[in-house]
């Protein structure tokens, strides 16, 4: 029989996670990509271009290029070489891409804003989550001169208002850390390490592919999870797996709910595509073997934080002689 406290911390547990599957609901993103929500944008700004925030562009929806993925892609790239590079919570770039896609499909944006806004995303979701911060000439330096403190300033301003302060969602990993540190009890360290480390890999796998955009982070999580478990095989206890099935339900959440089939189907591939049985990420910790990019493995050893300077021809380099890109637009 569980003692006392256990049942408490148990109670306070699920008594979280139920805060966090309300707070998500705040968070959700439409599907901002598809032609018609695009073409409604334009519209919007053609009506009422007095609402723009293109930072001095003038926009003109019918000439400028439509928003679209790749820009994405290269967006949460480079957020995730910054981070790691300065060593900073990789957490930050789930938080900074869930403030980019929420922001970008609420306005027509023009290339040069929506570099300026991931720029000042980023920045904002380093000041949440990380225990290291970023000095702002060190990020500043990174973006190559294109901006300004007051640049950034200035639109951290707008995000937040027009996303009404609400800038710190929980995440897909939140969510994990959560249903596995309190449901995993029995099984080993190792096999705890490796169960948090797989999953942790899956949830940074889905920030950088669109297709999760629309997603609820719960649901990236339990996908998440179930895959890690497949994964980690006979290592995780019997007992513990019975215990996530029952903190899952106990917090309303389902596993065969259909878009967590959905995300569960596109994290297998995603592995699968992504590493292999011969070449998995390297388990040391957490946060090592996670991807910078899609088809890209970050598993290389954690470095002390390095001085940067510029060369003669102008390029970032570390103490080391090691360049780190610049920030250039989309």
């Amino acid at each position: 029989m569980p003692s006392p406290q256990t049942i408490v911390a148990t109670e306070e547990v699920c008594e979280r996670l139920k805060v966090m599957i309300r707070q998500e609901i705040d968070y959700m993103i439409p599907d901002y990509l598809t032609p018609a929500w695009q073409a409604g944008l334009a519209a919007a700004e053609v009506s009422d271009p007095s609402t723009t925030d293109n930072n001095g562009d003038e926009p003109n929806p019918s000439s400028s290029e439509p928003i679209n993925v790749l820009w994405r892609d290269k967006i949460c790239e480079w957020c995730y070489n910054l981070v790691d590079h300065y060593e900073l919570a990789r957490e930050s770039v789930s938080v900074a891409m869930n403030i980019v896609d929420r922001y970008v499909s609420s306005r027509f944006i023009t290339p040069k804003t929506y570099t300026i806004v991931a720029v000042t995303a980023i920045h904002i979701a380093i000041k949440l989550v990380s225990p290291w911060k970023l000095r702002m000439n060190h990020l500043l330096d990174l973006c190559a001169g294109k901006y300004t403190a007051g640049d950034i300033a200035s639109m951290e301003l707008v995000i937040l208002n027009a996303l009404s302060w609400r800038v710190h969602p929980p995440s897909a990993f939140d969510f994990c850390g959560e249903l596995i540190d309190s449901s995993f009890t029995e099984s080993t360290t190792d096999a705890l390490n490796d169960l948090h480390d797989k999953a942790r890999y899956l949830t940074e796998l889905a920030v950088i592919d669109y297709f999760f955009v629309t997603k609820l982070p719960s649901s990236v999580a339990l996908a998440s999870i179930l895959v890690a478990l497949e994964l980690t095989r006979d290592q995780v206890d019997p007992r513990d797996k019975d215990r996530f099935t029952s903190r899952v339900g106990q917090v309303g959440l389902d596993a065969s709910d259909e878009e967590v089939i959905q995300c569960y189907t596109r994290l297998r591939v995603m592995y699968r595509n992504n590493t292999s049985e011969e070449e998995e990420p390297e388990v040391g910790g957490r946060g090592q073997g996670s991807p910078t990019g899609v088809g890209e493995l970050a598993n290389t050893p954690s470095k002390k934080r390095k001085r940067i300077q510029e060369d003669k021809e102008g390029r970032l380099i570390t103490e080391h002689g090691e360049e780190i890109a610049r920030f250039e637009p989309v």
